[in-house]
């Protein structure tokens, strides 16, 4: 189905108020497959009592066995994960190996040795996620292996999970040397690199940075030219524009930000999508409708999406995007 259909599907649902959740959208033939990996961990009885416990915190397992679709995974570390999905019986879990492990996924190898196993517990529709993922590779912005899979504890079945390699992992396929986790208020979160890239870290870092100098006095043309050394905007402009087309509550801060060592500017991958299809954003609404009601923006929170906005050059090249994301096959 082209993802254009998929989307008037879903929105003309949440305009009508009907649950998508309750039917199929057939967006992926593997979407609904039950060929998933199979995960098995065995840990102490105590542990096992401790995890279920919603009071057990970011809980680290000690002495995890680990099987991946029947063999044995050399485990690292293993530790509960998450705010609120810790409040639940069924957590979610941060997983390190010592040796990677490998997959198969459209007759390609993937290595896997840090990924999550997300509960979906916030993800009340269970697809939210997946399939904003499914999309998002389409559009060339998610390189993450990701995938549904079947989870044991003790020989205990814990549901449907899904399995999401984490970014900074993917960062040394992509062969990025540096990635950031974009906070509040474009604040630096996260940062991952090399220990022996110090010095290069400090130069990325200011490069990040200087994406918010003169934000605000540049021209139209100025500000563009000055961001295009930067950032990919084309990869920018399909972040914003496919959380517009989905809705999603929630995005300012759910970013990463990496080097990509061709042109040595910054790419997002995107991350945690269950709240896409909300009828308003959760920030940046009051100053959407305040001065940029017009503009094809869910939410306005970012202040380089405000740029984007009020700006002439630099929005007239969004809609451009927007028009081929919604229209992509």
């Amino acid at each position: 189905m082209p993802m254009k259909l998929a989307l008037v599907i879903l929105n003309t649902l949440l305009f009508l108020n009907i649950n998508p959740g309750a039917i199929a959208v057939p967006i992926s033939p593997d979407f609904f497959g039950s060929s998933f990996p199979e995960v098995k961990i065995y840990i102490s009885k105590s542990q096992y009592h401790s995890l279920q416990s919603t009071g057990s915190g970011k809980l680290i397992l000690a002495d995890p066995v680990m099987l991946f679709n029947q063999d044995t995974a050399r485990v690292k570390e293993i530790h509960a994960r998450g705010n609120n999905s810790l409040k639940f019986k069924r957590k979610s879990l941060s997983i390190e190996l010592d040796k990677s492990i490998t997959v198969i996924e459209s007759n390609q190898k993937i290595h896997l040795k840090k990924f999550n196993l997300l509960n979906l517990a916030m993800d009340k529709h269970l697809w939210h996620n997946r399939w904003s993922n499914l999309n998002m590779a389409t559009l060339r912005m998610f390189p993450l292996y990701n995938s549904y899979c079947k989870v044991w504890i003790n020989d205990e079945p814990q549901g449907i999970f899904l399995l999401v390699e984490k970014p900074q992992h993917a960062k040394a396929r992509l062969k990025s040397p540096y990635m950031l986790r974009r906070g509040i208020d474009h604040a630096i979160s996260d940062e991952y690199f090399d220990e022996a890239d110090k010095e290069s870290a400090k130069k990325y870092r200011k490069q990040f940075q200087s994406i918010y100098s003169g934000i605000n006095s540049k021209s139209d043309d100025a500000l563009a030219s000055h961001l295009q050394k930067i950032i990919n905007l084309d990869n920018y402009f399909r972040f914003i524009g496919f959380n517009y087309l989905v809705t999603n509550g929630d995005y300012a801060d759910e970013v990463f930000f990496y080097i990509e060592p061709q042109h040595e500017w910054f790419e997002v991958i995107p991350w945690d999508y269950d709240d896409i299809l909300r009828p308003v954003p959760h920030e940046g609404r009051a100053l959407r409708n305040q001065q940029f009601q017009d503009k094809k923006l869910f939410s306005l929170e970012e202040s380089l999406d405000r740029a984007i906005a009020g700006n002439k050059t630099l929005y007239d090249h969004y809609e451009q995007s927007l028009k081929k994301i919604a229209s992509h096959h």
